[in-house]
């Protein structure tokens, strides 16, 4: 796609300490430096520890700190965002910074609100169905806000002639991954990808293992797992599995998961917006398990049952999933002709390739 020329600017992005936050924010900012922007990304420790993802990238690691909590923990989160605010703003200046985009995340809004201080136009990018905590606050002092889906809750009062749907950008590593969904063959590997975000999930290890051993023998031997688990049983687990012909791997963090995508006849995931995009982008068929707590428990449920609706995969919340009935829906898929291939097709037809350039371009339609 040619893009008109227009002078160089250096774009700040704000995101949380998590990969559903920082990923789509290194994918801007790789798109704005393509397209010769400077960018600089403003985060907390937690996203600064994704080194891989931020090599490469400027970026600034400010104090941040939530709001729960009682009186004494909310007094203590204002002075450290009011902290994080004045370092970002002077930051901001140094820079010459012309736009913020906020990514959310409570790491988000301190940089946010400094941008906003300084005059700055606001872009807010919602990777969910409904707006986080942090840019429902934001909305307020916002431009224009992108969002990765059709439809979004919280966004009420906002003009909607200031949305535009962007789709959720992906890394590199996923879009290298696109590939067509591999054929399952009678004698050929099936291969299951399991994986619970970037804090992993303890009950995909404590599940999935039994499952499979309840599989009849010659669905199971044909089975290669990889499991993404961080308990300390987990070379017990993968030798247990290995005497009973599974192909198994059991590690506690993947950083080859494009490959791996590519490579899946069926994915086990929770439901952030990340993981999700991942996957549509890919096109793989996932079975959701929604997050059953904390302040993401309603988006991953919301997001979970969306994709189950537009048939890409198969929803079962967390106090649903015991080995006798993920042993049961995954001996149902495996002996399937078609159930998989049905999903993976519907999961491609709703992935957005383009996520990071068409936010990148409502960017530079903000430009001063």
């Amino acid at each position: 796609m040619q893009h008109p020329a227009r002078p160089a600017a250096t774009i700040a992005l704000a995101a949380g300490g998590t990969g559903g936050h920082l990923f789509p924010a290194e994918a801007l900012a790789r798109e704005l430096m393509a397209r010769g922007h400077a960018a600089v990304i403003y985060t907390e420790r937690r996203g600064a520890a994704y080194t891989q993802a931020l090599q490469g990238l400027p970026h600034v690691v400010l104090p941040a700190r939530s709001l729960a909590g009682g009186i004494g923990g909310k007094l203590a989160a204002m002075a450290t965002i009011a902290r994080a605010a004045w370092q970002a703003r002077g930051d901001l200046k140094q820079r010459g910074a012309a736009l913020m985009v906020g990514f959310g995340g409570y790491p988000s809004f301190a940089p946010a609100l400094a941008a906003k201080s300084l005059g700055l136009p606001l872009l807010l990018h919602e990777q969910a169905t409904r707006l986080s905590v942090a840019n429902r606050q934001l909305l307020r002092f916002a431009d224009g806000l992108a969002t990765s889906f059709p439809a979004i809750a919280g966004a009420g009062g906002f003009d909607p002639a200031r949305i535009v749907e962007t789709g959720n950008p992906v890394r590199r590593a996923i879009l290298d991954a696109r590939a067509s969904y591999p054929v399952i063959a009678p004698d050929a590997p099936l291969r299951l990808l399991v994986v619970g975000g970037s804090q992993s999930a303890r009950v995909f290890g404590e599940v999935v293992p039994p499952a499979l051993l309840r599989l009849p023998e010659a669905v199971r031997r044909h089975v290669s797992l990889a499991l993404q688990y961080k308990g300390e049983d987990a070379d017990a687990i993968a030798a247990r599995l290995r005497g009973v012909g599974v192909d198994a791997e059991v590690r506690p963090f993947f950083d080859d998961m494009g490959t791996r995508l590519r490579d899946a006849h069926l994915v086990i995931a929770r439901a952030g917006a990340t993981t999700a995009a991942d996957l549509l982008v890919v096109g793989r068929p996932a079975i959701f398990v929604p997050i059953p707590y904390g302040g993401s428990r309603e988006e991953q449920r919301r997001n979970a049952e969306t994709l189950a609706q537009a048939g890409v995969g198969w929803c079962v919340p967390e106090p649903e999933l015991t080995p006798e009935s993920l042993s049961a829906l995954l001996a149902e898929l495996f002996a399937s002709p078609t159930a998989l291939p049905q999903a993976a097709a519907a999961a491609a037809a709703l992935g957005r390739p383009q996520a990071a350039a068409n936010l990148a371009d409502a960017v530079e339609r903000l430009l001063p």
